[in-house]
Order: structure tokens, then C-alpha cells, then sequence
């Protein structure tokens, strides 16, 4: 969940993005892993959704090379818009004793109004592997 003032507004790179509502400093926790919050899924509860839900979430979770779960926002979070980057500003970092999954730090000032954005690369294993067109 996002632990920084934002919206959902237009993105230029895909759909709808999320954008800081404030100016981020760098190195600032920006989203982080909430048990109860967020939602995850060992692979054999994920390979029981529907071919519908999946389709949704192609884009919007991540398999987790940490935890081995499959990890997305609940509906209603900003978090579904966060758009891929190679020029992201997010950084993944991994820390048990911050969060039993990779939570996302600014890698450099951000303004306010700037698209919050990370690589997917940086943390989802399917992507790693499948390296999937939207994703470059």
C-alpha cells in the first residue's frame, strides 16, 4: 500500500498511473507490503482463480522471488495503476525486518505531479522469466 500521498490520474505510458500528491525526497518508503491490506496467494490458490481474474492481475500482481506467493492490491488501491518503467523511479528493496515482502523506495526526488513508476523486472519472477512486450 502506498504510504505517500497520491492519486490515479492519465498516464502518457499506460492507461491510468499513480502520481505523487507531494514531493517524495529520495530514499523515502513509498509502498509497502500491509498483511490484511494486500493480498497474497500461495501458486496453487492463484492457479485456482478464473481465467477472468488472472487476466486482470497479469498486470497488476507479482509472483515473488522471496515469499514464492503471488502478491496484488485489493480493488480499491492506487497501487493496481503503478505503471512499468525502465527509467523508474522506485527502487525494490528487501528487508525481513522491514516487510516479509519487497517494498518500494524512492531512487531519486520526486516531485509532485511526477508518475510514480518501478521495473517489474526488479521483482516479479514471472516477469524475469517471460519478459512480456508491455514490460520492456
Amino acid at each position: 500500500m502506498y504510504v505517500v500521498p497520491v492519486k490515479v490520474a492519465k498516464s502518457n505510458i499506460d492507461g491510468s498511473g499513480v502520481f505523487a500528491e507531494a514531493n517524495i525526497a529520495k530514499n523515502t518508503i513509498v509502498w509497502i507490503y500491509k498483511d490484511g491490506h494486500d493480498i497474497a496467494l500461495t501458486p496453487n490458490e492463484y492457479n485456482l482463480l478464473s481465467t477472468e481474474k488472472k487476466d486482470v492481475l497479469e498486470k497488476t500482481a507479482y509472483l515473488s522471488p522471496w515469499s514464492g506467493l503471488w502478491v496484488f492490491p485489493p480493488d480499491n488501491d492506487p497501487a493496481q495503476f503503478t505503471n512499468h518503467s525502465p527509467k523508474n523511479n522506485l527502487s525494490v528493496v528487501y528487508d525481513s525486518k522491514v516487510s516479509t515482502e519487497p517494498y518500494f523506495v524512492a531512487n531519486k526526488d520526486i516531485r509532485s505531479g511526477d508518475e510514480l513508476t518501478n521495473n517489474y523486472h526488479d521483482f516479479d519472477k514471472i516477469t524475469q522469466q517471460t519478459k512480456p512486450a508491455w514490460a520492456k
